[in-house]
């Protein structure tokens, strides 16, 4: 069974501040409750960071994210590798130009790997993805422009 969960946040930031914000993942513990640290553990294309891995240690679990898509100011989307029993996950950011800023839609797709445990899963993304869009948008609020 395939699960979703989809989320908006508007931000007063244009999008590319938002977008630079978000691919410089070894500032997210400055604007990411929780995260302990991140690193890139192989830094990808140079430009738009495709085929980098990063490792994210956020609230007690250790995850990597290799980056699927990178197409500065207005598409991010990520795989989980490790860190919680997903396949087949993807998430993507979109970051749209909007009227005083932009518009943040973050949506993930996953199916669980061990059974029973997507609905758990499911909840725990859905806490967590609209948290996670908050605090960008609060964090790019914070940039200089």
């Amino acid at each position: 069974m395939r699960f979703w969960c989809r989320f908006e946040q508007a931000c007063a930031a244009p999008a590319q501040v938002v977008y630079d914000l978000l691919i410089d993942v070894e500032r997210w513990p400055d604007w990411l409750a929780g995260v302990r640290n991140a690193v890139w553990e192989y830094p990808g294309d140079p430009d738009t960071r495709e085929g980098a891995i990063r490792q994210v240690r956020v609230s007690g679990l250790a995850m990597r994210e290799k980056i699927l898509v990178g197409h500065r100011p207005h598409h991010h989307a990520y795989a989980i590798l490790s860190g919680i029993p997903v396949a087949g996950h993807r998430a993507d950011v979109h970051i749209h130009d909007a009227p005083g800023g932009s518009l943040i839609v973050w949506q993930s797709t996953f199916r669980a790997r061990i059974p029973f445990t997507g609905p758990m899963i499911w909840m725990m993304l859905r806490a967590s993805m609209p948290r996670m869009a908050g605090a960008l948008a609060r964090g790019a609020e914070r940039q200089p422009t």
